[in-house]
């Protein structure tokens, strides 16, 4: 897989630990294996705290239905490279089984945590809407609770390729939100249109977990958008909850480069 300056957009090549191109460009290997092409060095992120809530959260497998129904649905496709978005510490992405696997995300933190737990994804710092690969480089692109970057995704895939785009549904975590909010919200599940991209199937994923310690439960609140937008009055009413039965609900749709 070629990766391309973010600068001049030339061809990076590797030699020992660096990556350099043609106009003499150089980007280090960090010590835990990523590769950093940050440019614009004021947009970082998630910061710690949101990446280690979200790492904790996860390491509970409170979301392992969905990681496994996205792998049944890679493994069907028979597809030998992949690049997940925003893919945040690694959750999905390292459990994908695909010979070339990239994951990208802006946030230090969380890609110094997700190259040192998984040796076998190539993971890069840098902007989800302006991808240092060249055109049609990859078989499946995924999107899992994250902005979509949606020209950057129709020029990287192969022709036929796919992309896999999971979003809440109507019901996604409204257990958690009737104890904060007066009155809590549904999700919209709107139909995401992608200009080029076919949409091929969509399928909805929902269950129940149960949370029963008040740590998980905070860290799941602080994970989420909920946590920027919330009045620190009605964030406190999570401060005594101990145990927590919430709904997860998942929308996965798999598009299709024509």
């Amino acid at each position: 897989m070629k990766i391309i300056c973010p600068i001049c957009k030339s061809e990076l090549i590797k030699k020992q630990k660096s990556y350099i191109c043609f106009n003499k460009h150089n980007f280090d290997m960090s010590k835990s294996g990523y590769l950093n092409l940050t440019i614009n060095k004021s947009n970082t992120g998630d910061n710690k705290e949101m990446v280690n809530s979200r790492t904790l959260f996860l390491e509970t497998d409170s979301y392992l239905p969905l990681k496994d129904r996205l792998n049944k649905i890679i493994n069907s496709y028979n597809k030998s490279s992949l690049l997940d978005l925003a893919c945040g510490d690694g959750y999905y992405t390292k459990s994908f089984n695909i010979k070339n696997k990239f994951g990208i995300d802006l946030s230090k933190e969380a890609i110094t945590y997700a190259s040192k737990k998984d040796k076998s994804t190539f993971y890069l710092i840098s902007s989800i809407f302006d991808l240092p690969f060249l055109d049609d480089s990859f078989d499946i692109v995924t999107t899992i609770f994250a902005p979509i970057s949606k020209d950057e995704i129709y020029r990287v895939l192969n022709k036929n390729g796919l992309f896999i785009l999971v979003t809440p549904g109507k019901n996604h975590l409204f257990n958690l939100k009737k104890i904060i909010y007066d009155k809590p919200y549904l999700n919209k599940e709107d139909k995401i249109n992608i200009k080029n991209l076919t949409l091929i199937k969509t399928e909805k994923l929902e269950y129940s977990f149960k949370l029963n310690n008040n740590d998980s439960i905070k860290d799941l609140f602080t994970m989420t958008p909920y946590y920027y937008k919330t009045s620190k009055k009605d964030a406190s009413k999570l401060d005594n909850i101990n145990n927590l039965t919430i709904n997860a609900s998942f929308i996965i749709s798999i598009y299709q480069k024509k």
